[in-house]
């Protein structure tokens, strides 16, 4: 048979609790979301274009055309 307190940890509620967000902070974040998500893309299309050789000559890190 277990006992349950009243006073057990498992009925802790926090003293701090989150507050809503204020319109200026919603603003704000979501130019930095959109900022981010830019950086994001234009951070791809380097990656993408940018290919190297190897030893063998062979071009690396880059999509190749294939069709003849």
């Amino acid at each position: 048979m277990s006992v349950n307190f009243v006073n057990a940890s498992n009925a802790y509620v926090s003293q701090v609790q989150p507050q809503p967000q204020t319109h200026a902070e919603r603003v704000v974040e979501k130019e930095n979301v959109k900022v981010m998500e830019v950086a994001n893309k234009e951070h791809a299309i380097k990656v993408a274009q940018h290919s190297t050789v190897n030893t063998q000559g062979q071009s690396v890190g880059s999509l190749l055309n294939v069709k003849a």
